[in-house]
């Protein structure tokens, strides 16, 4: 098996073992009267069971979720991006949304989810299935600002460079449902549990889709500065200046903070993460004989800062490999880089790093490089990523294909398609940030 084969399948089988439908197996159980959370029991007799699910993965988490709750289920919301996989939902009501950017179905799927809540009796359970994604597809403006100006400003935000901690701050304050406010359209009498699958660095629960049933410390000053920083301000759509505005001048309200203690019953778990997907790939790796090391944090910086980090932690191994003629090594780094996008090219974050990584491999011929984002889809492109070696800036040479160029158009995706450098999987109905997987063999 050749080596890009080999960290393809690596890819692959990682993600199998740290699918959707496995994460909710492991964490939620029915047994006799109870359903069990992880440590925690609730009793169910016979109070009504709302099942909600959005995100990437919301599919998925819905069909082992109503495999495990059966006929306790009163009613069920799914909100996803996979139009294939809605077909075969039995949710009582499925709605197909945007994703990257907000569309009239976000919109829809905002005003579902905020009836579905509204309708939860006192007494009931709610259990929440939360997955990236779920920032673009749940999508409730506040007033005055359209869906068409949300959507400017997420494009805005996504080619800025700013990082989803920051992007997903302000997404918060441009919206009737984020940063916990959700949560006020519940009885605090309910008992809420949020599974969740994290696509953001450091796990952060208010941080995942932008944390709609999760209590937010930040404000609209911190918004504000966002903007001021990545130089948005004066770019942004009219209407959510005057809002941001509004807000830091307390005329409209901040997102639901902690203090406000919304839900007496509200248990938060995080369910899977890249971490344990790094970790899960590592296992498997040492299965076939190849020294494994995992990154201890994740990334979570511009694409060049991280191909940096990387290749200064890859190239002197493979340098001490090459005279010692070591086991095969795998280095497994796992977050999400940003793109401060200015070109006109086709790409992803993850297709950038692939080729920034094989400028900083160039010349060494027995190390491989994959870069690849968890949900099977890099930036608006049929793409995951790419896997390149230290042989691919010399062929580019070879067929006059200048990488800068490329580059500096933000263009990754048809140079990995002219080299044939190209990670396809189609949507994996996962979403666990992105994955490099760096083999020296």
């Amino acid at each position: 098996m050749d080596n890009k084969t080999f960290l393809k399948n690596l890819f692959l089988e990682g993600l199998e073992k740290c699918a959707p439908h496995y994460a909710i197996q492991e964490s939620l159980r029915i047994s006799g009267n109870m359903i069990e959370v992880k440590d925690n029991q609730y009793p169910i007799d016979g109070r009504p069971i709302y099942l909600f699910a959005v995100g990437k993965a919301a599919v998925p988490m819905y069909q082992k979720a109503s495999e495990i709750l059966r006929n306790h289920i009163t009613k069920s919301l799914v909100i996803t991006s996979d139009q294939e996989a809605a077909i075969s939902c039995k949710a009582d009501e499925v709605i197909v949304c945007s994703h990257p950017l907000p569309d009239k179905r976000s919109l829809e799927a905002g005003n579902a989810a905020l009836d579905f809540m509204k309708n939860v009796s006192p007494h009931a359970m709610v259990i929440d299935l939360i997955s990236g994604g779920t920032s673009s597809l749940l999508s409730l403006p506040a007033d005055g600002v359209s869906v068409d100006d949300l959507a400017d400003l997420y494009e805005l935000l996504n080619n800025s460079g700013a990082t989803i901690h920051d992007i997903n701050t302000v997404r918060k304050h441009c919206s009737r449902i984020k940063g916990g406010q959700l949560l006020r359209h519940l009885d605090p009498k309910v008992t809420l549990i949020d599974l969740v699958i994290s696509d953001v660095p450091n796990d952060e629960l208010s941080m995942i889709g932008s944390g709609p049933t999760i209590p937010d410390w930040s404000s609209y000053q911190d918004a504000y500065h966002v903007l001021i920083a990545y130089d948005l301000w004066d770019t942004i759509p009219e209407s959510i200046r005057t809002h941001v505005e509004k807000g830091i001048r307390g005329e409209v309200e901040e997102t639901a903070t902690p203090e406000e203690a919304l839900i007496e019953k509200h248990q938060s778990e995080i369910i899977s993460s890249a971490r344990k997907l790094a970790d899960k790939i590592g296992d498997l790796a040492s299965q076939e004989g190849v020294k494994v090391t995992v990154a201890d944090e994740p990334f979570n910086e511009d694409v060049e800062g991280v191909a940096r980090s990387v290749a200064d932690i890859v190239l002197p191994i493979a340098d001490k490999d090459k005279s010692r003629r070591e086991q095969p090594a795998l280095l497994i780094f796992w977050g999400e880089s940003t793109v401060e996008v200015t070109g006109d090219g086709k790409g992803g974050r993850s297709q950038e790093l692939a080729l920034r990584g094989a400028r900083k491999i160039a010349g060494y011929q027995h190390i491989s490089w994959l870069s690849a984002g968890t949900d099977g889809i890099d930036g608006p492109t049929d793409a995951a990523g790419a896997i390149v070696d230290g042989a691919t800036i010399d062929k580019a040479g070879e067929k006059n294909i200048d990488p800068e160029s490329y580059l500096s158009d933000n263009d990754s995706y048809h140079f990995h398609e002219q080299m044939g450098t190209l990670l396809k999987t189609g949507p994996t109905g996962n979403n666990l940030m992105d994955v490099v997987l760096v083999l020296i063999k």
